[in-house]
């Protein structure tokens, strides 16, 4: 079978006219390979010779992979990987065993095979596809392989250290790709996930920092105030996390008020109020409780600021009974 995608025309090329259209295969960690051997260094009739066999092997790889013949395919690009490693050959071979173990639901082994392919060829037209592949191997990682079932009904998920460490590899490989900001994104989600809050706003936040521009920066300055949220609402005390949720909900609104995410971020503002303006009135309930009556009414003239509080008439009763209690008594300086 021709699988659709690189494969078919890497074949077309090789149909035509067997030129494969690649970087040399020096560029990378390769320009070491011979390096504690320099006597075992091709001279170029010897190169010259590689080349035309290499590129005979890879046409037969090729042809194997048409038939359906994955097996002897993978065999034979490994092969020519390590049998004529300066050949132009072996880069488009490097990325075939890449692409054969994906295809073939060998994810680990996949992305590290194009690991290898994009560390030792990044001037290759392939690199392109071969960080597209990592992207969709993470991406269906993440989200549970269809292909191995738990039980026969539940996909499998990779193991989250594979996931971080595939994401912030395609990050790594070509920041200024499509999918680093894609990877970075994915990053905080799992972070989230694990409920790991704290790394998962700074995930978050990376990505808005380094790719404002991005249309996944809106979620990712809103999913920043909505955490903080959720820390709030499972009773978190720290008023820092209403500061966090309404400044990231803020920032949502002014920086991207075009996006869907900034009505949503208005009505979290209005329910961060409501929020704050409970825990200052248990706040003040707490004071008044323990007859620190002062505190009690700087916590209430504070309720009083959230006019659809649902406290406001109580604190303000209340601040206004304790303001007698605290004020002092008249004295009368009448003479007798």
């Amino acid at each position: 079978m021709l699988f659709k995608g690189p494969t078919s025309y890497v074949y077309a090329a090789l149909a035509a006219s067997t030129v494969i259209f690649i970087a040399p295969a020096h560029s990378g960690p390769l320009r070491d390979l011979f390096k504690n051997d320099l006597k075992s260094i091709p001279d170029a009739t010897k190169l010259s010779q590689q080349e035309r066999q290499s590129t005979q092997e890879l046409t037969r790889a090729i042809n194997y992979e048409t038939r359906g013949d994955n097996r002897k395919a993978l065999s034979l690009h490994k092969a020519i990987v390590r049998d004529y490693p300066l050949s132009s050959a072996a880069s488009t071979s490097q990325f075939k065993i890449g692409e054969l173990y994906k295809i073939t639901g060998k994810q680990n082994k996949a992305f590290d095979a194009l690991q290898q392919f994009i560390e030792n060829y990044t001037g290759s037209p392939f690199f392109k596809d071969a960080l597209r592949y990592q992207y969709e191997i993470a991406k269906e990682g993440q989200t549970g392989d269809s292909t191995k079932m738990i039980l026969g009904i539940i996909p499998r998920k990779t193991q989250t250290s594979d996931l971080l460490k595939w994401h912030g590899k395609i990050i790594n490989n070509a920041p200024h790709s499509e999918y680093a900001p894609l990877s970075q994104f994915a990053i905080a989600q799992i972070y989230e996930s694990e409920e790991k809050s704290s790394m998962a706003i700074s995930a978050y936040q990376a990505l808005v920092d380094k790719y404002p521009k991005h249309p996944k920066s809106a979620e990712a300055q809103f999913k920043i105030g909505a955490i903080s949220k959720s820390e709030i609402t499972r009773g978190s005390q720290d008023f820092g996390n209403i500061t966090s949720a309404r400044d990231a909900m803020e920032d949502v609104i002014v920086a991207y008020k075009d996006s869907q995410r900034a009505d949503q971020a208005r009505q979290a503002l209005a329910q961060f109020n409501l929020i704050e303006a409970d825990r200052l009135y248990e706040i003040g309930r707490f004071y008044e409780k323990q007859e620190r009556y002062r505190s009690a009414i700087v916590y209430y003239e504070k309720v009083l600021t959230f006019k659809a509080s649902r406290h406001i008439a109580d604190a303000q009763q209340r601040h206004a009974t304790l303001l007698k209690k605290v004020a002092p008594p008249k004295t009368d300086n009448t003479e007798s």
